[in-house]
C-alpha cells in the first residue's frame, strides 16, 4: 500500500469512538458547515458516506447527500427554520505561512461536546506527493474534526479539514511526525459545488479591514459550523468507505457504490457501468470553459474554450480531464465536458433534477410514487439522478421548476442542470 493511501486512510477523522454504542446511538461523527443560507452544508465524504441516517445536531436529519468520493467531499441538506449563515470562500490565493484557524467538534464523546477552535499556519501549498488539491496545516486535528472549515484570520474559507499523517506511516518511515495535517482546498470544493449547481459565496478582505482576534473570529464563524452524526453505518461497506473516501486517487470519476453492481443486464436491469471518457465537447454554464495548467482550480488558466469546442480526453486525474482542445492542452473539470461515450442525447437542453439516490431501487420507487412524471439517470459518480421526465430550454426549465416548487410538487432544492455528468437513462417509462 502506498504512502499516500496509508496517510490518507488516517483521514477517518469522523471518529468511531462510540463503537460499543446502542443501535440508536451515532456510530461516528464529524463536522460540517453552511455554504448556502437555504440549508446546504459541506463536509467530508467519509463523514456521511454509507450512513443509514445523517443528523445535523440541533437541526434534525439531513437529506439528499451528494458525494464526491474522489476528493472526499459531500453536500447534505437540512430544513432550517431560519436562514443559515454561509461561509464565504476566499478568492485570493492561499499564502505559505499565513495564520489560520480550524473549527470543529473533535473527540465530542470524550471532551466537551461544544465546538472547538484551534490555530496554526499553512505549512505547505500541497499535500502528500505534491497533491495540489490539499494544503498542509499545523492546526491540531483530532477525530471528529473531519469536514470542518479552515479559515484565514478574517474568517474567509481556505479549506476543509480532511486528514492527518498516521502514526503507523510515520513509524514505517522511521520518523517522529507531529502535527502533520491536511485540508482540501476551498477551490476544489467550489468546483464540486458548481457540478451540483449549488452556488457559494466568495469574497476578499477589504483593503482597510483590520484582522480580528481569535475570540472575535470564533464568534463570527461558529454559528455556521455544525456537528454531523452518522447512524447505523453499513458494516458491509466499511472497507470501501476507507479506500474510496480517503485515498483521493482514482483514474475516473467515482465508480458505482457497492450496492450498485457495475453490470446488471443479466438480471434484465439497465447497465450501471460508467464508460471511460475519450472524446466530447465543451459545455459550460457560462458559455466558455477555462483550460487549466494543472488539475486544480487554483492553477493558472492557460486558455479558454467556447461551448461546442471538440475535446479529446487524454487522461483522467480524479475529477479532472487532461484534454486537448484545438491547439491547447491542459486540464478541464469533468463537469465542463459533455462526453461522447455517455448515452444521453446531445443538445443544449436542460433537465430539472429533483433528487439523487445511492441505489437504483430507491430511485425507481420514488419515481413510481410521484404525482409528477419523472425519470432517473445514471450519473458519472455512480449515483442515480431523478429528474422531470422531459428536456427543456433554459428559461422553460427555470420557470417550470419554480412553478412546481411553489405548489410543493418538487423539492425546494431541485436544480436546473446541463446534464453533462448524466451517462444514460435507467428508469422509468
Amino acid at each position: 500500500m502506498s504512502v499516500l493511501y496509508r496517510v490518507l486512510l488516517a483521514a477517518g477523522l469522523s471518529t468511531v469512538i462510540a463503537s460499543n454504542c446502542l443501535a440508536d446511538d451515532p456510530t461516528s461523527s464529524g463536522t460540517g458547515f453552511a455554504v448556502t443560507s437555504d440549508g446546504w452544508l459541506l463536509t467530508n465524504a467519509h463523514v456521511v458516506k454509507d450512513c443509514k441516517r445523517v443528523e445535523v445536531k440541533g437541526k434534525g436529519d439531513a437529506s439528499n447527500p451528494r458525494i464526491d468520493a474522489v476528493n472526499d467531499l459531500a453536500l447534505v441538506k437540512i430544513s432550517a427554520p431560519a436562514p443559515l449563515k454561509p461561509m464565504v470562500f476566499r478568492k485570493s490565493p492561499i499564502r505559505l505561512g499565513e495564520d489560520i484557524v480550524a473549527i470543529g467538534f473533535p473527540l465530542a464523546t470524550l471532551l466537551a461536546d461544544s465546538v472547538k477552535v484551534t490555530t496554526g499556519n499553512v505549512n505547505a501549498l500541497a499535500g502528500i506527493l505534491n497533491d495540489t488539491r490539499y494544503i498542509q496545516i499545523s492546526t491540531p486535528i483530532q477525530p471528529g474534526n473531519s469536514g470542518g472549515p479552515v479559515v484565514d484570520r478574517d474568517g474567509f474559507l481556505l479549506g476543509i479539514t480532511s486528514a492527518t499523517l498516521s502514526k503507523e506511516t510515520a513509524d514505517e518511515m522511521g520518523i517522529t511526525a507531529q502535527n502533520v495535517n491536511f485540508a482540501i482546498r476551498a477551490s476544489v470544493a467550489d468546483l464540486f459545488m458548481q457540478s451540483q449547481s449549488v452556488a457559494d459565496q466568495s469574497g476578499d478582505k477589504a483593503a482597510d479591514e483590520q484582522p480580528i482576534s481569535t475570540a472575535d473570529l470564533a464568534d463570527k464563524i461558529t454559528p455556521s459550523v455544525f456537528q454531523i452524526l452518522c447512524y447505523a453505518k453499513l458494516e458491509a461497506q466499511a472497507s470501501a468507505t476507507s479506500s474510496d473516501g480517503a485515498n483521493g486517487v482514482t483514474n475516473q470519476p467515482p465508480s458505482p457504490p457497492a450496492e450498485q453492481p457495475a453490470s446488471t443486464e443479466a438480471r434484465g436491469e439497465p447497465s450501471l457501468d460508467v464508460p471511460r471518457a475519450r472524446t466530447g465537447a465543451v459545455r459550460h454554464p457560462k458559455g466558455t470553459a477555462p483550460i487549466k495548467a494543472a488539475a486544480n482550480g487554483d492553477s493558472k488558466t492557460i486558455g479558454q474554450a467556447i461551448n461546442g469546442s471538440p475535446v479529446q480526453v487524454l487522461e483522467t486525474d480524479g475529477d479532472w480531464y487532461w484534454v486537448s482542445v484545438g491547439a491547447s492542452t491542459g486540464y478541464m473539470h469533468y463537469s465542463w465536458v459533455r462526453v461522447s461515450q455517455f448515452e444521453e442525447p446531445p443538445g443544449d437542453g436542460r433537465f430539472v433534477q429533483v433528487r439523487s439516490f445511492r441505489a437504483l431501487d430507491e430511485a425507481r420507487a420514488f419515481v413510481k410514487q410521484s404525482s409528477v412524471p419523472l425519470a432517473a439517470h445514471l450519473a458519472a459518480n455512480g449515483w442515480i439522478a431523478v429528474t422531470l421526465h422531459d428536456i427543456y430550454d433554459e428559461r422553460e426549465a427555470k420557470d417550470l421548476s419554480n412553478a412546481l416548487k411553489a405548489h410543493g410538487l418538487i423539492a425546494k432544492d431541485a436544480i436546473v442542470t446541463l446534464r453533462n455528468t448524466y451517462v444514460r437513462k435507467v428508469c422509468c417509462d
